[in-house]
């Protein structure tokens, strides 16, 4: 679904709703303004419902929902950079249940915190005769009514829609990720607009022989046996999403988006097509583990242990639940690359932030037959071999020798990559 559809597609669900929600959340100014608009994109006048949306923002600055739509509005406009403003107004809010409400009794200027547990509840209405419900009806309606939960209370009660306004508190969940995803489509724009880039820097690296595996670590690491490796060139740094995006263009698949931060959630076929569109290659697994040593033989290409600051992995800010609560790196997610120290190599992140797609089939008996000179990796198998570690990874898959593989298809937010050149 294209970017206009959804922008048709919203507004027509808020307009469905405006009715019964807008009356007791928004003042009628904004209902007011808020109705044009929607009425306004579903008419395809995109042009209209940004000034309408830009009213009704006047009234309400920070109203998630407002600010949504005039974001949606000025896409679909591709005003990308002002769309991209409101986007990360909204992104600074916190995401919520979408249960937390404030409310506002008539003629109150301060809320009370609340949990909007009904939305709707009619109560029956009261009568001495139950005669009169069939000989006097007039006034006896049905009374719409909020079931709420007064925190500072402790206690539940209904409250008659009419005699409260309610006011969300904090963006609804599903709400937040909506907007993340606009977000991805706004940088994918943003970043086309930089135009090309500079060819990455690389590194050239005159082989030679090392160690390869660990034999203090995983069954698939060992055994440990020599490796020789010809001269060949590798990227510096991981492919960031501008270099990305001008070679492949607005196919860019990253969920941390930027065009400084390394491309994540590509396939193991995109990477190995930008790489070819280069001239380039992605490294056999011996090439990726000899650049990432660096001419070391420890763990880690910086010693035995890790402190924190050598690399990005899962620390306190993850969001996955194998986090390091007594360790901060600075970065929940991706980092843009180089913001960690290099390896002796003069290579970043080879270890953290993003694992790396090499050009091997995984062979977990690979080691035990592997040629000394130059190995190309197994014979074709499911899964591609990944290397490195990454953000949402533990220490232990920083080390050097560590293999994991994923199916070439799959696409993870956790894996990246960066080229090499034989010459």
């Amino acid at each position: 679904m294209n970017i206009f559809s959804k922008v048709l597609l919203n507004a027509s669900f808020y307009l469905a709703m405006v009715c019964l929600i807008l009356p007791q959340t928004l003042q009628a100014g904004e209902q007011k303004w808020i109705a044009k608009a929607d009425l306004a994109v579903m008419d395809g006048k995109y042009g209209e419902a940004e000034q309408y949306f830009a009213e009704a923002l006047k009234a309400d600055p920070e109203s998630p929902r407002i600010l949504r739509g005039l974001a949606e509005t000025k896409i679909a406009l591709k005003k990308y950079q002002e769309a991209k403003l409101l986007i990360d107004k909204i992104l600074a809010m916190s995401p919520s249940n979408g249960r937390d409400v404030l409310v506002f009794f008539k003629g109150e200027s301060q809320g009370l915190e609340a949990e909007l547990v009904d939305e709707l509840v009619t109560p029956p209405p009261r009568t001495n005769d139950n005669m009169r419900n069939y000989l006097d009806t007039k006034g006896n309606d049905p009374i719409p009514h909020y079931r709420l939960f007064f925190k500072k209370k402790g206690k539940m009660e209904l409250v008659p829609q009419k005699a409260v306004r309610i006011k969300y508190q904090g963006v609804p969940r599903r709400v937040y990720e909506h907007i993340e995803e606009l977000n991805r489509e706004v940088n994918r724009h943003l970043i086309a607009a930089q135009g090309s880039q500079k060819p990455a820097e690389m590194v050239a690296l005159k082989g030679g022989c090392f160690r390869m595996g660990s034999a203090e670590g995983m069954p698939v690491e060992q055994p440990v046996h020599e490796v020789c490796l010809s001269p060949f060139k590798i990227d510096k740094f991981e492919v960031t999403q501008a270099e990305f995006q001008s070679i492949m263009g607005l196919d860019n698949p990253s969920h941390y988006s930027g065009a400084d931060l390394p491309v994540d959630s590509a396939t193991w076929f995109e990477a190995e097509r930008y790489c070819k569109k280069l001239g380039k290659r992605l490294p056999t697994e011996a090439e990726w583990e000899f650049a990432a040593r660096g001419g070391t033989t420890t763990t880690f290409y910086w010693g035995n242990t890790v402190k924190g600051k050598e690399a990005n992995f899962c620390d306190k800010n993850c969001v996955m639940n194998t986090r390091v609560e007594s360790i901060e790196d600075g970065y929940a997610g991706t980092a843009p690359p180089g913001k960690f120290p290099a390896n002796p190599h003069g290579l970043y992140d080879m270890a953290g932030n993003l694992a790396e797609w090499t050009n091997d089939w995984m062979d977990e008996n690979y080691y035990r037959n592997s040629p000394k000179d130059n190995p190309p990796g197994s014979h074709p198998a499911t899964a591609k071999v990944v290397r490195g570690g990454s953000w949402e990874s533990t220490a232990g898959f920083l080390r050097s020798s560590n293999r994991a593989a994923y199916w070439p298809k799959m696409r993870n937010n956790a894996i990246g990559f960066r080229c090499v050149s034989s010459s």
